[in-house]
């Protein structure tokens, strides 16, 4: 996806002149300062005030063996808490953290701890370079930290981190090592179906503006995100880059992004990496794990320049591109993207449900003095587009290697033309671009539907170009039910739409007429139409619209069945 330069003037190296005041370098959390946690930054010795008690959260369900063990960055020594939001304009404005705290060592901190709050906005910056061996976590303390800003405001961000290495972001609840509350504990012990609004750390873009992300994270590298909620983001949840500079692009190596939940977005919940053309940031050792990404208007997951290590795995991207027929552009409606550059890379137990022109726009794009690719797709269901299976981009040859081994594909049904008449139904499962010519294998992969796996072969075995098939098996494919969406019953995925009065993608621009039934989401809210209706904006036509209960997205695979057996969605515990 590209993007012009306003829209992304939030996402890496923010200056004061993007937030709602030009605040100094000693603003407004400087010492002093009244906060809704504390008076000012503190710092100790041992742990930050007692966030409650352990055991089972939620006081039923689950035991705690079932749940994720505490002592995951054992206990906290050195800590620096910060001053809460700024009682004046709710701002939490630290460009240079570094500099403001000068006689903290930042070389040793085990804790920076963000004081529970509503926060406008939150602009943490140089952040310091670490070891792997004793990263610096970064949570909230005395409950939860939300950052919301004011309708009608006119900042220019949610909330930017940047700068250093080797640090963590956290909202998980553990009182062993001294981070996140107990009220307050997310997903943990596999309560995903109340998880919505429990996260330590919540952005909530309340979708003030089409160019906010819900985190953006510039400058920095080797660093880990878990255990936040993001939610009605204006672009991007999570938005993460480095810039080139003088014709060299800096490394994204060594990222860890895990045990997120990203839902109800404008555009994607995860956009990686940059699409401005080379040179790129070299994503190595990438490691996205056991995230929800749920309803997003465009893309659920946009990750580039993918190198040696990288590895997506164990993830659900559920009802992407639900704004398909508005989206800001035109081929921004698959489920999920990605390009891949260099080295080893592995795709596997991933949940791709709902896209429009594709459930994964895929490009193997190597650049000046890459090595070869060596990609695997394995174990990977893949469900319910309006078009394409898989679209193959890129330019790519000797050398390289692609694998598609056990993979399913089924709700391959055309309906694309309802936006797009001239389209036609591509009549395969995958469709590759005439510039990749390396060694493509698909093997025992299992695809329903009177389509071609892919282009010039028939059936699942055989030979055509530098693609080998052997073991295919075209036949019905059981769906991946999860535990509890929270939708109604028999809901198909793609009935589920963001509402919008015109179809600005089709010829015309023509209005959108919802059907009685028809489910949409308007402002992160779930509706359902009481009657047909055209160009009624639900908060407002109680008579047309009847709200429903928010989804519960417990979109762990349901137990007992064939996925659940093989592996395919949500870890019970991440590592």
């Amino acid at each position: 996806m590209i993007r012009s330069l306003w829209a992304l003037c939030l996402v890496v190296g923010l200056t004061s002149a993007c937030s709602s005041e030009d605040s100094p370098e000693d603003g407004p959390d400087s010492l002093g300062d009244a906060g809704t946690a504390d008076a000012g930054p503190t710092t100790d010795g041992g742990n930050p005030p007692a966030d409650g008690g352990s055991g089972n959260p939620d006081g039923g369900g689950p035991t705690e063996a079932a749940c994720e063990p505490f002592g995951r960055f054992g206990p906290p020594g050195n800590t620096l808490t910060l001053p809460g939001p700024n009682a004046t304009n709710g701002e939490m404005y630290i460009p240079n953290v570094q500099t403001r705290y000068p006689n903290v060592d930042w070389s040793t901190l085990d804790r920076l701890y963000i004081p529970a709050g509503t926060y406008t906005l939150i602009n943490l910056g140089n952040l310091p370079q670490r070891p792997a061996s004793r990263p610096l976590v970064i949570t909230n303390t005395g409950g939860q930290v939300v950052i919301r800003p004011k309708a009608g405001s006119t900042q220019g961000y949610i909330w930017s981190m940047g700068g250093g290495s080797n640090w963590v972001l956290t909202g998980r609840y553990d009182p062993d090592s001294g981070t996140g509350h107990a009220d307050f504990p997310g997903h943990r012990c596999g309560q995903y179906a109340t998880s919505r609004n429990r996260y330590g750390i919540l952005s909530d873009g309340i979708f003030l503006s089409e160019g906010h992300m819900g985190v953006g994270i510039g400058d920095a590298h080797s660093f880990e995100l878990e255990y936040l909620e993001v939610t009605r983001s204006g672009f991007a949840g999570v938005r993460i880059n480095r810039a080139a500079s003088g014709g060299v692009a800096p490394a994204l190596n060594d990222i860890k992004l895990h045990d997120l939940y990203i839902h109800d977005t404008a555009s994607e919940a995860i956009y990686f990496g940059s699409t401005q053309g080379a040179p790129t940031p070299l994503a190595t050792n990438l490691k996205v794990y056991n995230n929800r990404l749920v309803r997003t208007g465009s893309e659920a997951l946009q990750i580039q320049s993918l190198g040696d290590g990288a590895e997506v795995h164990h993830n659900v991207f559920a009802f992407g591109a639900i704004d398909w027929r508005a989206v800001f552009q035109q081929y921004q409606d698959n489920n999920s993207q990605a390009t891949v550059r260099s080295g080893r890379i592995r795709f596997h137990h991933n949940v791709f449900v709902g896209g429009a022109g594709a459930l994964l726009n895929f490009f193997a794009q190597p650049e000046t003095g890459d090595g070869p690719l060596d990609v695997d797709f394995t174990d990977n269901y893949f469900a319910d587009t309006l078009s394409l299976g898989i679209w193959f981009g890129g330019t790519v040859g000797t050398g390289s290697k692609f694998l598609w081994e056990r993979n399913a594909f089924r709700g391959l049904e055309f309906g694309y033309q309802s936006v797009y008449p001239t389209s036609s139904d591509p009549g395969v499962v995958l469709s590759k671009a005439n510039t990749v010519t390396s060694p493509i294998t698909f093997k025992d992969n299992r695809w329903e539907g009177s389509r071609r796996l892919i282009s010039g072969l028939t059936g699942g075995t055989g030979t055509v170009g530098t693609v080998t098939a052997t073991g295919n098996v075209n036949g019905a494919v059981p769906t991946l039910t999860f535990v509890n969406t929270g939708l109604p019953a028999g809901t198909a995925t793609r009935v589920l739409e963001m509402w919008t009065d015109r179809a600005i993608r089709a010829p015309n621009s023509p209005e959108v007429t919802y059907a009685a039934g028809a489910l949409v989401m308007h402002d992160g809210q779930l509706y359902r139409a009481r009657a047909q209706n055209t160009n009624k904006v639900p908060p407002q036509n109680a008579a047309l619209w009847e709200p429903l209960p928010p989804p519960a997205d417990d979109l762990r695979t349901a137990p007992g069945t064939e996925w659940h057996t093989k592996g395919v969605g949500l870890l019970d515990v991440a590592p």
